[in-house]
């Protein structure tokens, strides 16, 4: 070959490299635009249960306002560990996202779990009004400095009862009794103060903890009880009303870190729309299940003398207060709402 037909090569060659090298980037670019981040949500109820339609009408938005590059992938049950263990994740980063309530949460910040005490609310209005406040939002704030984690949503998850082989219509009917509660230290203010013996233990094994006598109730409110099959397992649902939860959309920093701004801001949107969607179903589900499981003949429901309770639990403010728990003034900005 002479000198002419071997430049004309190595130019030949040069353009097919540099087409292939172009071709290669197109590619990689391509690819990149159209990778898609999976995030998890984990939680530890059933797929019918509030929790789980909020995540899906979170993860639906996120989806939508990211143009599928962001997905959330829902993991009911506990597959991804109990509530504590979830919160935990979510610090280090394994689990994007997780529900817990105040009484959870209030161990990085004791002040929060102001709203988790016996009777704190007035009735179920209050506790949503609560949920919306300015009182509330400050306590996350300072949640958030403290526990490190980030909070995108709070709703009214809730009134707990006792689901059991027997009803409880008074304080003095409790005394003894051996009623399982979360591992929280706020769960066991209710039950040590009318005399029973609060007894933390993981939701997963309840059912048959009721079952096998292990334990003689379980605090539960009506929707997660229901989601859990536990009238299966019980007699009588107590109808306490002794705590009304709120809960939050807990997620770490490390997702703000990892997500872009827009994708960023289309999470915090979706928070909202998790917490509003949640709290939409427990509401309906509370109005809902006392009536479906009485006509179905599931479970037996027992009222309690609501003013027995409240005065056996009246000095735990006042108590928690002198402890330096948290303030006067809270409880009254609390108290306060209308």
């Amino acid at each position: 070959m002479d000198e002419k037909g071997e430049r004309m090569q190595t130019t030949t060659l040069r353009r097919i490299s540099a087409a292939l090298l172009g071709g290669a980037l197109t590619a990689g670019l391509a690819l990149g635009a159209t990778a898609q981040t999976a995030l998890k949500f984990g939680h530890i109820v059933g797929t019918d249960h509030a929790i789980h339609i909020g995540a899906t009408a979170m993860a639906e938005h996120v989806g939508a306002c990211t143009g599928g590059a962001v997905k959330i992938d829902i993991f009911p049950g506990g597959q991804l560990g109990n509530e504590g263990a979830l919160i935990d994740q979510t610090r280090l980063g394994a689990v994007d996202f997780a529900n817990s309530g105040a009484s959870f949460l209030a161990r990085s910040l004791p002040a929060l779990g102001v709203s988790s005490l016996p009777y704190a609310f007035r009735n179920r209005d209050h506790a949503v009004a609560y949920g919306k406040s300015d009182v509330l939002r400050e306590l996350m704030d300072g949640w958030e400095k403290a526990a490190g984690q980030m909070l995108l949503g709070a709703y009214y998850a809730g009134a707990f009862h006792i689901y059991a082989q027997d009803g409880f219509p008074t304080p003095e009917t409790l005394k003894g009794r051996k009623i399982r509660v979360p591992d929280a230290p706020s769960w066991m203010v209710f039950y040590r103060a009318v005399g029973a013996n609060p007894t933390p233990m993981a939701l997963g094994e309840v059912y048959l903890g009721l079952r096998q006598g292990v334990i003689d109730g379980a605090n539960l409110p009506l929707g997660v009880g229901f989601s859990l099959k536990m009238h299966e397992v019980s007699k009588v649902i107590t109808m306490t009303f002794h705590q009304m939860e709120m809960a939050m959309l807990i997620t770490g920093q490390h997702l703000k870190r990892r997500l872009s701004p827009a994708h960023w801001a289309c999470v915090e949107a979706g928070g909202k729309i998790y917490a509003a969607a949640a709290e939409k179903e427990t509401i309906r589900a509370e109005d809902a299940l006392r009536k479906e499981m009485t006509d179905k003949n599931m479970i037996r429901f027992v009222d309690v003398d609501l003013a027995a309770y409240q005065k056996a639990t009246a000095s735990i403010f006042e108590e928690r207060v002198k402890s330096g728990e948290f303030t006067q003034a809270l409880v009254d900005r609390v108290r306060a709402i209308p």
